[in-house]
Parts: C-alpha cells; structure tokens; sequence
C-alpha cells in the first residue's frame, strides 16, 4: 500500500483516535484505523468506489453507495447489491471486528492489520488502484472519509478470499 490517509477531520460524530499506514523496514505493512463513536447512529451509509489507476488519470472499476443497517436486516437488499455484499464478505473475512449490528455506537478498532498477499481477491489484475470509502449518517454527516492508494504486483492464485462470492 502506497497511502492511507483520513480526510476531512474533526468530525461532529466520531473522534479518529488513530488512521495510519506503517511501513517497517524489515517487516509486513500494517494498517490502523481507530474510530469512536460517541453517540448511536441509527442509519450508516457507505459509499466505496475503487479505481484503477494509470499516469495521472483514473478510471472507476467499480462503486457503489449502501444503507448499512438496513442491508444487515433485509437479506432482499443484499440480492440487488452484488458490490455491497462483496465489500460486507470482505470486510467479515478480514476484520470481522467492525461488522456489529445497528446502531453503530462505540469503538470500531482495526489495529495492526498486515497486510498480505492473501487480502487480494482472485479477480483483481496487476495494476495501480485508488479507493475512496466514505461512512456517513442519514444527514449526510461524515463519520469517516478515508482514501487509499495500493499496488498489486501479482495476485494469488490459492487464497482465502474465493468465499467473496458467496450470498451469505
């Protein structure tokens, strides 16, 4: 991973206790993002959009927009969004710690994530990529905005992520 940057703080709903990419010289990278949420948070909606990148310009392979509590509730959401229920099963396959049930409320810890070659799905070709994630309440309140820039060098063959695919 090239960066990881939070944006747009302070935030009138959450405190960023830490959001930080670190790259030891002699080891894996590992991520962490550490997020409080003060007060419940009935309705959370996630905006992610993945682009590929190439000079300075970039092309979106693929984004989509979700109301989170809702899409945990209603199994008929799930079937109309394949990219929400892609980003859900990667999320639970990687840092299960952060899918809780509504209202969101509270510390959500990703802390000293490494970051492997296992975390690439199948599908994702060598390339440069760009994401931007932004969770926001039904006010359209920010309550994390993060952008990342990340290198695939070759993806692997044999990983754990095949189970993305499923309708869970």
């Amino acid at each position: 991973m090239k960066k990881l940057e939070c944006l747009g703080q302070p935030y009138k709903y959450t405190t960023v206790l830490r959001c930080d990419l670190e790259n030891p010289r002699h080891g894996p990278q590992t991520v962490h993002v550490v997020v409080d949420l003060k007060q419940p948070i009935p309705k959370v909606y996630i905006n992610t959009n993945i682009y590929v990148k190439h000079f300075q310009s970039r092309t979106i392979l693929y984004g989509t927009t979700f109301e989170y509590c809702d899409f945990l509730m209603r199994n008929e959401s799930r079937q109309n969004n394949p990219v929400a229920v892609l980003i859900y099963n990667y999320g639970k396959h990687n840092f299960p710690q952060v899918i809780r049930p509504c209202p969101a409320l509270g510390v959500y810890n990703v802390s000293n994530l490494v970051l492997s070659e296992n975390m690439i799905p199948p599908f994702v070709t060598p390339g440069t990529y760009y994401a931007i994630q932004w969770f926001y309440n039904k006010r359209n309140e920010t309550l994390l905005h993060y952008e990342s820039e990340f290198t695939v060098a070759a993806p692997s063959i044999f990983n754990r992520t095949m189970s993305l695919f499923t309708l869970k």
